[in-house]
Formats: structure tokens, C-alpha cells, sequence
């Protein structure tokens, strides 16, 4: 997939353990078919909810997380549920930071060193590098966000 990929922004249903699942984008809309890059730029959930569904759920992204320092998702992937991609697991600030410095690496995690004198620990790729490129221009692009957040 690219940042050009097409993909279904509409209402969505799924059966969890507890019941039906109903994402909603935050002004209660679907966008309709939009490009990764809109999805991405202008936060819908809907999109990201089925991309993720399509993409190996949660436990996928779970492991994901985790292998670019975040600690604080302890739980089984099912109890955190497809809603982990639009927020729905506790991190702390420190942890998303990191992840996000391993986006802006290229793809590569570098635990933080909180005390000057203290050892670096090794460098470990994640992600591969062009995707995290990808990323990092979608989320900087302004226009793209338009939809939602405005210039």
C-alpha cells in the first residue's frame, strides 16, 4: 500500500467478546473512499479501525508498539481490541515520544538515556526505513489534513 492507495472511509461493525463494535470518526461522519494519506492526515477512525482489522488486529499492533519501546501494553492484544489505533491503550508521554523518535529515526528504536554518563544502548531496526519516510510526509503534510483540521 501507498500513501496513494485508496481505501473504504464508511461505517463499520465488529463482534468482539463484549459485543458489537461500532467505530465512529470523531464528527460522527464517514469520508466516504479516501487515500491513505487523507485517512492518515485527517485522524479517521474508520479507516484506521478496517486497516488494522485487515492488517493483523491488535495483536499486530501491539508487537509493533512494543518493539519501538513501549512497555505500559501489558494486557492480552484482545483486551485492548481494534480501538488500540485510535487510542484505546494507556502509554505513558516518555513511551510515545519514543515511539515517534523511532518513526523520525527511519525506522530504527534507540532506547532514551535519561542521565548524561550513562551507556547508549544498541540501536535496533524496526521498520523499514521507506515506510517511515512515508509517514513522517503524510504527517507533515498540511494540505492533506485540510479536511478536518483546516490550514
Amino acid at each position: 500500500m501507498s500513501p496513494a492507495t485508496v481505501i473504504p472511509d464508511l461505517p463499520v461493525e465488529f463482534m468482539t467478546p463484549t459485543g458489537v463494535y461500532r467505530p465512529e470518526n470523531y464528527n460522527h461522519r464517514a469520508a466516504g473512499p479516501v487515500s491513505l494519506r487523507q485517512a492518515l492526515a485527517n485522524s479517521l477512525n474508520l479507516s484506521a479501525v478496517r486497516l488494522l482489522q485487515q492488517h493483523g488486529g491488535a495483536p499486530a499492533l501491539v508487537e509493533a508498539l512494543q518493539s519501538c519501546g513501549i512497555k505500559t501494553l501489558t494486557r492480552k492484544a484482545e483486551d485492548y481490541g481494534l480501538g488500540l489505533t485510535i487510542g484505546g491503550g494507556e502509554v505513558t508521554l516518555l513511551e510515545l515520544v519514543t515511539a515517534y523518535s523511532c518513526l523520525a529515526r527511519l525506522g530504527t528504536h534507540k532506547p532514551p538515556v535519561m542521565l548524561g554518563g550513562q551507556p547508549a544502548s544498541p540501536e535496533v531496526r524496526v521498520f523499514d526505513p521507506d515506510s517511515c519516510w512515508l509517514l513522517a510526509d503524510v504527517l507533515s503534510d498540511n494540505d492533506a489534513r485540510q479536511r478536518s483540521f483546516g490550514m
